[in-house]
């Protein structure tokens, strides 16, 4: 038996930074679209997503004020958790049957992920059991900075090495969830693609080409038969985790790579493997999970 590394990077060097889940006056958040949208194009953005509650704010009539790509997005909050809609078509509803929710997502062409799992004074915004029986979506939010502020835990690794575990390939995905001014450029995506439009982007988030971040850089992410190799600008450690949140390996360097035990069973028995990169002042970067299979 042998095993092979199954990595959704690819070989284009361009890489592209935006935020997926952004609140303006059309709902809650505290500033109107333009305000926004002027921010977070002063940070050097490339792309972003307007995402109020319940409500897909046209982001053509904005698109001509700026040179970042504007992605149409909703965040389906009524009657359950928090799903995020990515390049949303049309709206859809906010059935309490999550699971219609998702369907309705995935039927309309959008990205579909699991908004800030660890919010709240339960740490269970969305309950285990829930995720653990939707079926369909692409992933989850692993950090949404506005929980800095809010009760619960921005951060929800522990969440997705639990999905991963049970068998889920998901992709983790970092947003602000900006609603105010201090809210701005917490945590982001970086994606791989040819050129910032719309349809690469949107290619880059589903297929799992791109990772998150709170400062930490990455240069690129590369296998070569069983070893993965990370390349980044500025961490200062890189862990290599595995099944169940196990850490395989810390590296004190920027570059590092990590090779898959010589025992075909073993190797199989990680599931997978994605790396976190740890940079100054508590900045991370997350890779996306690269899945350990069985070569036919």
């Amino acid at each position: 038996m042998s095993i092979k590394l199954k990595s959704s990077y690819t070989n284009i060097k361009n890489w592209f930074r935006g935020n997926l889940h952004t609140h303006t006056t059309e709902s809650d958040g505290s500033r109107p679209p333009e305000i926004v949208i002027a921010d977070y194009e002063s940070r050097g953005y490339d792309f972003l997503c307007i995402s109020d509650h319940d409500i897909l704010v046209d982001p053509s009539q904005y698109q001509q004020d700026t040179s970042m790509t504007l992605i149409p997005a909703v965040e389906v909050s009524a009657h359950g958790p928090h799903i995020q809609q990515v390049n949303a078509n049309n709206r859809v509803a906010p059935d309490s049957d999550r699971q219609v929710v998702v369907r309705e997502i995935i039927a309309d062409q959008s990205i579909c992920i699991l908004n800030h799992p660890n919010w709240g004074r339960q740490y269970n915004h969305f309950p285990h059991d829930l995720m653990e029986s939707l079926d369909g979506y692409h992933g989850i939010e692993i950090y949404n900075g506005v929980i800095q502020r809010l009760h619960g835990s921005a951060l929800a690794t522990d969440r997705w090495d639990r999905l991963l575990s049970d068998g889920h390939r998901l992709w983790g995905y970092g947003n602000d969830d900006s609603h105010q001014p201090g809210d701005v450029e917490i945590a982001w995506n970086i994606v791989q693609a040819k050129d910032c439009t719309v349809d690469q982007i949107d290619a880059g988030l589903r297929n799992g080409s791109f990772y998150a971040s709170t400062g930490v850089t990455i240069s690129s992410i590369e296998t070569s038969g069983t070893t993965i190799h990370v390349k980044t600008k500025d961490a200062q450690r890189v862990c290599f985790v595995s099944k169940l949140g196990v850490i395989q390996s810390i590296v004190d360097e920027a570059e590092v790579s990590y090779t898959l035990p010589e025992d075909p069973n073993q190797a199989l028995s990680l599931s997978y493997i994605r790396a976190e990169c740890y940079g100054s002042g508590g900045s991370v970067a997350w890779t996306q999970p690269i899945f350990i299979e069985e070569n036919a």
